[in-house]
Formats: structure tokens, C-alpha cells, sequence
């Protein structure tokens, strides 16, 4: 799951696009001070940050040029969504250190396509197959650099998986072997249901799933290099 911090001074705006965002599968954290927003940053890195361009205590662009100068944000996507009355320019943003420009009111499923696109060139170089990293001991699980909450059924139904990942788990081979039931006994909407939740947590968008990848008749395949951990990462 992606965290997205958003800043907008207009309550409703925050409102509606933290609602889109969690409705994708998004974490969001909202505000609308540009002081409070360099504050969030340090505490946590977000994957992807939405900026109003106009803001009570300083200007979005402004905000912009701050957040670049941060280390672990310089190459985060930061993306301006602003009014039709703003007075700064697409060019203006761009040059702040803005990857993107979207006017309100906007679409929420081109808010949604324009995140995705941003956050898959940021995680996932074009033709680069992602790296899983699995440690057992303490139930940790990596996406490349970004670790990945899992409940203990998801993350015994993904270790179970990776050990074999090019190889087809259909339902009755997951739900013998991760719920421990004998052959005949469980319902394979209980695999489609977990499966759906680790795609919102693994992928970039899981309507159209990289990682986890069905094939017709035959189940679900790990398409990733695996890496099962003995230690803790650092």
C-alpha cells in the first residue's frame, strides 16, 4: 500500500481526495499548512505528494523548492492540483521541481491514472522485474525498498507462493497447503478474496496485477525475483 500526502487548504477538496485515494487502495495523510506538510515528510516519506499551488502560509511552489531540498524527498513525485484562477503557470510549477499539473476540478479517475503512472516510473523501471524480499522470523515483506504491512494470512499465503514462483498455485493447492485443509474441503472464494487484498497492498495498480498474476484454469503465479531473508534487514 502507497502512502500519498496531500495539501489543500480547502477542507472539502482534502475531503474528496482522501476519499478517492483510500477508495484505490492509497494510505492518505492531509493537510493544509505547507509547514505542517515539511514536518510530515521528515516524519515519513510518502510515495507520491499532491500540492495545492496556493496555500495560507506559503505558496505551493515555495513548498515545492523545500521539499526538494530534502533528501529522501528529491526524488519523490510531486504532483500540483490547483484552481482554474491560480496564478502560476504549468511551466512555473514544472520548474519548482513539480513532475505533473492537474486543474480542479478534475476527474477523479484521471487523479487516479495520472498517481499510477507517477508512482510506477518512481518504483519500477519499464522492463525491470521488481524484487520481493521475504523474511520469516519476523513475517517482513519488501516490494523493492518499500516494506509491505501483511496480515498473517496474507504473508503465509505470499511466503507459501514465493516459494515456487513460476510454478501455478490453484485454490485446492493454496487451501491445502496455507489453510491446512484436506482435499476436497474449503471454498476457493476465500483464495480469490485473499488474493485480492495482497494485490492492493503489492501492486502498483491491481486492477491490471504485475506481481501476482492469474492463469486461466491453472491458479496464481509469482511474477518477481524472490529473495527468501535468513536476518533482518538493516
Amino acid at each position: 500500500m502507497y502512502d500519498i500526502l496531500v495539501v489543500d487548504d480547502d477542507p472539502q477538496t482534502l475531503e474528496m481526495i482522501e476519499s478517492v485515494l483510500r477508495r484505490e487502495g492509497y494510505r492518505a495523510q492531509t493537510t493544509g499548512l505547507a509547514s505542517e506538510a515539511l514536518s510530515l515528510v521528515r516524519e515519513k516519506t510518502p510515495d507520491l505528494i499532491l500540492i495545492d499551488a496556493m496555500l495560507p502560509d506559503l505558496d505551493g511552489l515555495a513548498l515545492c523548492k523545500k521539499l526538494r531540498e530534502i533528501p529522501d524527498i528529491a526524488d519523490i513525485p510531486i504532483v500540483f492540483v490547483t484552481g482554474q484562477d491560480s496564478p502560476y503557470s504549468v511551466a512555473e510549477a514544472l520548474s519548482a521541481g513539480g513532475d505533473d499539473y492537474i486543474r480542479k476540478p478534475f476527474v477523479p479517475r484521471e487523479l487516479t491514472a495520472r498517481i499510477r503512472a507517477h508512482i510506477r516510473r518512481s518504483f519500477f523501471i519499464e522492463g525491470d522485474v521488481p524484487t520481493i524480499r521475504i523474511f520469516p522470523q519476523t513475517s517482513r515483506v519488501f516490494v523493492n525498498e518499500r516494506e509491505v504491512n501483511l496480515t498473517r494470512v496474507e504473508f503465509d499465503l505470499l511466503h507459501y507462493m514465493c516459494a515456487a514462483p513460476d510454478r501455478p498455485h490453484s485454490p485446492e493447492d493454496l487451501l491445502t497447503n496455507v489453510w491446512n485443509y484436506p482435499g476436497g474441503v474449503g471454498d476457493a472464494a476465500l483464495v480469490r478474496n485473499h488474493i485480492h487484498n495482497l494485490r492492493h497492498k503489492l501492486e502498483i495498480d491491481p486492477l491490471r496485477p504485475a506481481l501476482i498474476q492469474s492463469r486461466h484454469g491453472r491458479g496464481y503465479v509469482i511474477k518477481a525475483h524472490v529473495k527468501i531473508m535468513e536476518e533482518e534487514p538493516a
